[in-house]
This record gives structure tokens, sequence and C-alpha cells, in this order.
């Protein structure tokens, strides 16, 4: 076993790091001596936390990118990462020295730390999101930074407490599971560990303490495992030679090295928050040693790690349960191999096989890749997490929101499912078939409707299950709902529907401030159509102090809509008032014509004469008054009150909210309109479904209930439910029916129905009163 890296030695040098490159084949290094010249005069006299010079942070973050393979453009840009940040040279100046491909990289990875105004979180959220944008373009932009994470997790215990807390857990969260993503497995084992070890020190310590234990127990157990392992691929070295196997000999299967060449075997230890995450979190128990190892069997080719599965399946008892095929499926990582395990004389042994390359990509992970990568294929850009966050992380501009749904993606355990054309894809756990359908193209998820899975028709928070294969059922008219936001898992479909929602709000906020600026330029005898016809809404709204985004007739619209700016501010742009002596005129005009004060209503009060909204009312209609997508309609009728179609109705405006409808004289209503007043009136011939309470108080006569029954049925009414009760020592009865009306007709004729039976005293319509 090779020791941890996270163990080799701290001390670097310059000739380190040449003798690095040239075990890896590079000749010339001149360009790398002369970086270092640059870095040292940028970093010269600046020293670490700990005390020692700065200098060496760069030079073991370079040797760490040069432990990797990479080229030597990947090694002078971590050279110089901290240059541009730390000291007075600049980006053009990298440029102009060793040219526009190293000076991308350290642009990728140079922090915002030189933005004042942006809280730690949102430097945190941009620096992220200009990375992104980076390594899009070049991969070994997340690498240097991976490496420059990586020493500074090296050295955190000279860092103060805070600062450790913070950094180790912005490392567990973000930088760990982007190593995983990329594949490289060391460092995101040791970033990981060294993470553990900062949040958790005294659980870290009972981890480590007990892995010493499992070890001490059981001492030889690698090097037996090996040795049986190794037995299995190579020929016995005599006949007196005991067959290490708990198989009949007729059942053995003898390694074809002729045909599949020589396999390796080499065996790997778990480190503590490996160990952590498995008793803790997945409640499996790390009882013994042979929980801890995992053995590797190499071999020459794709064919090779099949032939070798037969093997060691032929030749131990395989473990039910315990195979995995990722040479058929790989991870989203490119990660490839056979997963399973084996009973060897009633010891389990883990085995991972796969070949020469895949050991190369479960090792180095993407470098490997990048490498195959360097004549310009980029086959890196097709990884599909890299592709799914470049697709939505341009839409989320909230620093709170970005970071959650980063986590949210690199932390989600996968499952695999297939198109009805078998194409493959990857989502993570507990994602349903919304996420499926905005991964497939954003027109798709926003008319998706349903979804058929494996030929049955499912709901859409059905979640999905590996190997399913979909198929999404649209609608013609978009189908979003807030709903979804809470049966997606995917960041890209969370951010679809939001975008999706967001347009459908600033829409409802446009079509309200609209008719908003209508009403009130009404009440002026003026029309906004007339307005808009003569192309007069762009010069009177520039006449406005208004901020630059609402300088337009949508921006205004909306900011009208969402209670930013008043109605007749805008109004007194586009129609201004003669004079106060004609103003005062026009008042008295509308007083003397007028409407006569609404009805009592059983426990409301009158409207005074002249409180009525002057002007044209704003109608309410059925598509006003019903909730789109974003769930908040134009109008919204108060549940106090319930209006129906002919009831006198009452309005204020609520800001970003639409406006709220009262029967006139409701007291809830009286008590809020203050200046935000609207005249309301219902669209003629509009019927609805609306709430009604009826109190109905009779005499105490037999058969009177099943009377009063039938008028409601005759009227095609339904009785949600009736409270009986009796008074006056038995003589009398309150009656008090709950159903539902279309309209104020209609629930008048039930009341003159209901007050014509014999025995019926009263009949009143019942609203629920202010607190």
């Amino acid at each position: 076993m090779s020791e941890p890296a996270c163990e080799r030695p701290l001390e670097p040098s310059v000739a380190t790091l040449l003798a690095e490159l040239r075990d890896h084949g590079v000749t010339d290094t001149s360009a790398v001596e002369k970086a270092f010249a640059l870095a040292e005069k940028c970093h010269a006299g600046q020293v670490r936390k700990s005390g020692e010079p700065y200098l060496t942070h760069p030079l073991r973050v370079a040797e760490t990118i040069a432990r990797l393979g990479l080229d030597t453009s990947s090694v002078i840009a971590a050279l110089l990462h901290d240059a541009v940040e730390d000291s007075d040279l600049s980006v053009f100046d990298l440029t102009e020295q060793f040219g526009a491909e190293i000076a991308g990289i350290v642009d990728g990875v140079t922090k915002l730390g030189k933005v004042p105004y942006l809280s730690r979180q949102e430097q945190q959220a941009e620096s992220f999101r200009k990375m992104l944008l980076a390594m899009s373009q070049d991969i070994r932009v997340l690498l240097v930074k991976l490496a420059d994470r990586l020493d500074n997790m090296r050295t955190l215990e000279h860092m103060p407490g805070d600062k450790r807390q913070r950094i180790a857990r912005e490392t567990m969260e973000i930088y760990a599971p982007l190593a995983n993503r990329l594949g490289i497995q060391w460092i995101r084992t040791e970033l990981q560990d060294l993470s553990f070890r900062y949040l958790e020190p005294a659980i870290y310590d009972g981890v480590q303490s007990k892995i010493d234990n499992l070890f001490a127990g059981a001492p030889e157990f690698v090097a037996r495992g090996l040795a049986e392992l190794q037995a299995a691929f190579l020929p016995p070295a005599g006949p007196s030679d005991p067959a290490p196997s708990d198989r009949p000999e007729d059942e053995r299967v003898e390694w074809p090295e002729a045909l599949f060449g020589r396999a390796s075997v080499r065996a790997s230890v778990r480190r503590p928050y490996q160990v952590y995450r498995l008793s803790e979190e997945q409640d499996e128990g790390v009882d013994q040693v042979s929980d801890l190892v995992t053995f590797h069997i190499i071999t020459r080719d794709r064919a090779g790690c099949y032939a070798a599965l037969g093997v060691v399946h032929g030749r131990f008892t395989p473990v039910p349960g315990r195979f995995r095929d990722y040479i058929a499926l790989p991870r989203q990582n490119h990660y490839q191999a056979l997963h399973t395990a084996v009973m060897a004389h009633g010891v389990r042994l883990t085995l991972q096989i796969r070949s020469e390359s895949m050991d190369d990509v479960a090792e180095k992970g993407i470098v490997s890749e990048w490498r195959r990568d360097r004549a310009g294929s980029k086959g890196w850009q097709n990884l599909t997490w890299l592709k799914s966050l470049m697709d939505w992380q341009g839409e989320v501009s909230d620093p709170h929101e970005f970071i959650a749904a980063v986590k949210a993606d690199l932390f989600a355990d996968e499952v695999f499912v297939f198109t009805p054309q078998g194409d493959i894809h990857t989502f993570p756990r507990g994602a349903t078939p919304i996420d499926f359908a905005f991964a497939i193209h954003t027109d798709l998820g926003n008319h998706c409707s349903a979804a058929r899975i494996n030929g049955h028709m499912v709901p859409l928070r059905y979640q999905l299950r590996q190997g399913d294969t979909i198929e999404i059922i649209t609608t013609p008219n978009p189908a979003v709902r807030k709903e979804w936001l809470k049966m997606c898992q995917t960041s890209r479909a969370q951010a679809r529907i939001k975008q999706y929602l967001r347009q459908q709000e600033r829409g409802r906020l446009r079509a309200l401030g609209r008719s908003l600026l209508d009403t009130e330029l009404a009440g002026r005898g003026r029309k906004l159509a007339d307005f808009e016809a003569q192309g007069q809404m762009a010069s009177r709204i520039a006449d406005l102090d208004l901020p630059k985004d609402l300088r337009s007739e949508d921006g205004l619209y909306e900011a009208l809509g969402a209670g930013q700016v008043a109605p007749a501010v805008v109004a007194d742009a586009l129609a201004p008032v003669a004079d106060e002596e004609d103003n005062l005129f026009k008042r008295v005009l509308r007083r003397m014509s007028g409407k006569k004060p609404g009805p009592k209503l059983p426990g409301f009060g009158r409207l005074a004469p002249g409180q009525g909204a002057p002007g044209s009312p704003l109608l309410v209609t059925r598509e006003r008054i019903e909730a789109g997508s974003s769930g908040a309609p134009m109008i919204q009728l108060a549940p106090c009150c319930s209006p129906l179609p002919g009831d006198p109705l009452i309005g204020y405006f609520v800001p970003g909210k639409g406006i709220a409808a009262h029967v006139e004289g409701c007291p809830e209503a009286l008590g809020r309109i203050a200046e935000r007043r609207l005249h309301l009136a219902w669209e003629s011939g509009l019927e609805i479904d609306g709430p009604v309470t009826l109190e109905v108080r009779t005499t105490d006569t037999v058969g009177l209930l099943a009377e009063m029954s039938r008028a409601f049925s005759h009227h095609g009414i339904n009785i949600k439910q009736a409270n009986c009760r009796a008074y006056d020592s038995g003589r009398r009865a309150i009656n008090t029916f709950q159903t539902t009306v279309r309209s104020l007709k209609q629930l008048s004729s039930l009341m003159a129905t209901l007050r014509d039976i014999t025995g019926v005293l009263a009949v009143e319509r019942v609203f629920s009163r202010a607190e």
C-alpha cells in the first residue's frame, strides 16, 4: 500500500518541483524557473500564519499539480496563483510574460477579495461562480484551486479557531465533493479527513483509535488477503503448495494470463471520515478489520475485468447483494469498475476490479481524461454535473440560493434512468419526472403534465428508481406549478421553475399595474390606451424621477403592481389637473353624479355618500380572480365576507399581492382601506362558486327542516354543512347552513323562497366579523 498523500513531506523546494516535472517527461523547465523567480519577487517579505515564507505555499501547490501529471502551463499557473491577489502584478502583466493561457488559469482561481461591497457569503458565491465560468473553458482552473485548498487545509492548525471552522466546513461542503466529481479520490479523501479533524475533533480521535485497535487485533489481514487474491491469478509454485481457497478443486478457475495479461493486486485502507460515514450515517457498523480494507484487482483491459470477476467468483463464495457494475454504467465522474465482495476462509474481502486505464481515471480522475484530450477535443466538458451547473448558474442571483443549490448537486447520490430511445441520464436520488423533463429541455419541463414509467402512468411526485425508462406526457399550455419546487431535486429544474414563476408573477404585476393606472386615468376622463396608441408613454415616463430599470412601459406597470410607485404620481405626469378650482369643480360634479349608498347588510354599516371611488370601475372578471401558476390572482375575494357576483364591492390595493375585494360595508375593509381604495364592479353575467353562510330562524315545527332542504334543492344548491339548535325553551330554532352559490341573484332567490316557508321567521346572510 502506498502512503496517504497527506503524509508526504511538507518542505518544498524548486529543485524538488523540477525533479517531479522531469519524472513526468518534462525536459524544458526554463519557463517554470522564470515563473518561480517572479513568484519569489511577488511574495518577497510575505509570511504565512505558521511563520514560514509565503513562497512555500505556491511551491507546494505546484508540486501537487506536477504530481498529478499536468503540463508546465498548469505548474506555472500554480506557482503564480496568488501573485495577482497578493501583489501589484496584474492579469495583463501575466499575459504579456506567460501568455493568455496561463493568465486565464490564474484569473479563474483568483478570488474576488478586493470587492468591498460584497458580504462574505456573496464573495463566496461570486468567486465560485467566476471559477465555474473559467473552468467550463479550462478544467485546470479547478485543479489548481483544489491543490491550493489542499495545501491550506494541511496547514490549517495555524489559523484562528473560528476561521478554522469556517474553512473546514466550506472544504467539506464544496471542495471535497468537487474533487469527487472530478474523480480525484485521493484529494477528496484527504480533504474530507482534514475537515473532519477540525470540525469534529473528538469524534475523529475516537474513529482513529477504533481503526488502530482493529488492525492491532488482526495485523496480518491485509497480507493474507493479498496472498489469497494473488494466488487466484498466478499458477501454483509447486504440487506441494496448499491451495488457499474454500472451493473444491474441480470448481477452481485458473487465470488465462496468455489471453488477458497479468493481473495485479493491491489494497487500500479506509480513512477515518469514510469509516465515520459508514458507521454513523449509513447505519453500517465497522466492527472488524475487513470493513476497513478494499482490495483492487487491476487487469489489462475491459474484457479482463469481466474475466477476473469470473475467476474470483469461481474461486471464492460471492456475498449476495454486493455486486455493482460501474463499467456498463459509469458514475458521473467517469469512474468505472466492478465492485463485489467474496468470502475467503470465513473472512469477507471487498473487491474492486478495473483495467489499467480505469485505474488511472480512478486515481487521477479528470486529469487522466484531460491528458488524452490535450489535442483539443475537450471531452471533459461533457461532464453532466458541470454542464448542469453552467446551464442554470447564471439564472440564480441570490448567493444563499446559489451556494445551497451547488451543495445539493455536489452531494447527491445517483440513480440511472433511460429515455424511451435508450439514452442514459443520471439524477440525484429522490429525483422525479419533473427533474427528468427539465433535464431534457426547458420547454418539455414547462409543458410536463404526467409521466409514464416502464409503460405505466405515475404521478409527477414519483421518485425515480435505478433503470427506469421514462416518457414525459405534455399539455399544450404550460403546466408549471409552485408545488413543483417541493417535488424536484435538481438545481436545473428548480432554477427553471423559479424562472418561469418569476416571469408569471411579473406578468401578473404588469397587468395589475396597468389596470390601476387605467382606473386612475379614467377618473380624470382619460384612457390609458390613448396614451399608448399615441406613443406618449416613453416621453412622459422619462419626465418621472424613476430608477433606470423602471423607465419603460413594462417596468413602470410592474412597479405600479408591486406598489413601488403610486398610480396618482404617474397619472399626474400623463394627465395633470389644470388647477385647483377646476379640480374642485370636477369633484363637485362627481359627488352630484355619484351612486347612491349601497344597501345595509346584516352586521355591516353603510358607506357615506361620496365615498365611492371616482371614474370607471375596475371590472372583476373570472381571469382576474383565478390563481395562475404563480398562485396569486390579480383580485382576491376576501374570505371574511366572500363577495358574490352582484354584491356591491369596495377594494383596496395590497402592494405586491394585488387587490382585495370586499362586500361594501365590510368592517375588515373599512379599517384598512385608507388611500388605496379602488372602485370595483362585477363583469356582466359573471357566475362563480362562492361560499355562503345562511342563518334561518324558525319555529320548532315538525317537517320544517325537510321543507328548507327542498328549497335548497329547488335552486340547485347543495348544503355542505347544517347546524340546528333550539332556543326559547325549545319553541324556536336557529338553523345555520353552509353552502356554495353562483351569484347574488341565485342567493336572493333562495332567501326569498325560504322566507315564504310557513314557520320561517327570518333569513339572513351571515358574514364573519373582525376580531
